[in-house]
């Protein structure tokens, strides 16, 4: 499931905010004062729309983790809270990194859990405003938002449940190949990957599977084997691999159909088990071998005839026709390895 649940996606409001200008190089970190909650709508849908399935946790050690923890539970005041990790950010900023926005927001949905959300927005107008008032700089950083959404640079987002901060965590960094982290970013958070590209990558072959197999009357003459072959081919050349993506390679796979509302059918289950994967939002370069791995297909008929081969093998040891509504499976065979019947319970089973 995606990182909010519907229920806090329908009730998350922006409670409190703070803003700070990061990296002049020319004078000292300059902490400023809690900003009045502005363009609430705004920045929390772009915080929703980043908010991707959480990949990374917290470690031993992170700093970032107890000011939070004292930022929810009322030891630590937000404001107070706020300037602490803007310096830490700060502090190891590095000279050739972009100037620009570095935002913490406090949001909250039900009673007894919190949420926070760290952004760095790269905007290095944000300099020159910062010595205006703090409402303009406000207005110009949410033009600037809408003209470009790749802005954020840096996103981290943290669920606190009565006063605790749970391990895992929504982060992304488009400074480094998704779903990783800089060297810095995880440094400053303090987490490190909790899912490897293996099972990432044999979630998505699982989620593309299921999303094809719930389709599979919409999809051409070959059924869910072919047209997994032809999205995993559609897929190789892109790096990374993101939600859009893989909706799109579903769509090449059943033909592009005319018909919108089968279209929609398609993306709707291929976002729905990317969603039971853990995969919402998360972009990532899936392994090779994925592309490679044939899944074993089977057919069954009105007859109960079930036939079960490995994907590979179509086209080679087995052959399908489709002609005048009839379909044909041709087996052929150097050698017969096994010959027999099954037990009337597996026959029921089956």
């Amino acid at each position: 499931m995606s990182f909010f649940t519907e229920a806090e996606q329908n009730d998350l409001r922006v409670t409190r905010m703070i803003l700070h200008v990061i990296g002049r190089q020319d004078e000292e970190f300059q902490p400023a004062p809690e900003v009045p909650v502005q363009e609430e709508l705004f920045f929390r849908i772009r915080i929703l729309d980043e908010a991707g399935d959480a990949v990374h946790e917290f470690e031993d050690g992170s700093l970032v983790r107890p000011i939070l923890e004292r930022m929810a539970s009322g030891t630590q005041d937000f404001e107070a809270g706020g300037q602490e990790l803007a310096q830490l950010f700060a502090r190891d900023h590095v000279r050739q990194a972009a100037t620009g926005a570095f935002f913490v927001f406090q949001l909250e949905a039900a009673p007894g859990t919190k949420f926070y959300a760290l952004i760095k927005y790269d905007y290095r107008e944000v300099v020159e405003l910062s010595q205006q008032d703090g409402r303009s700089v406000l207005r110009a950083i949410v033009q600037a938002f809408v003209k470009e959404r790749k802005a954020i640079q840096k996103i981290c987002i943290v669920r606190i449940v009565n006063g605790v901060a749970q391990p895992m965590v929504s982060a992304a960094d488009r400074m480094h190949q998704a779903p990783d982290l800089t060297d810095y970013f995880a440094r400053y958070l303090g987490v490190a990957r909790e899912r490897t590209d293996a099972e990432l990558s044999n979630r998505l072959h699982e989620a593309m599977r299921a999303a094809l197999r719930d389709v599979a009357t919409d999809l051409p003459v070959g059924g869910v084997g072919a047209a997994l072959r032809r999205m995993k081919q559609s897929l190789q050349a892109r790096t990374p691999v993101t939600n859009d993506d893989i909706v799109d390679a579903a769509l090449h796979a059943a033909n592009r159909p005319a018909d919108e509302q089968v279209a929609s059918r398609i993306e709707r289950k291929t976002r729905m088990h990317l969603r039971r994967q853990g995969l919402e939002e998360v972009a990532f370069v899936p392994e090779g071998r994925i592309f490679l791995l044939q899944p074993r297909e089977y057919v069954r008929t009105a007859e109960e005839v079930r036939i079960e081969f490995p994907a590979e093998q179509m086209g080679q040891a087995v052959t399908r026709t489709d002609r005048d509504g009839v379909t044909t499976f041709t087996v052929t065979t150097r050698q017969v390895v096994e010959d027999g019947t099954l037990a009337i319970s597996a026959r029921q089973q089956g």
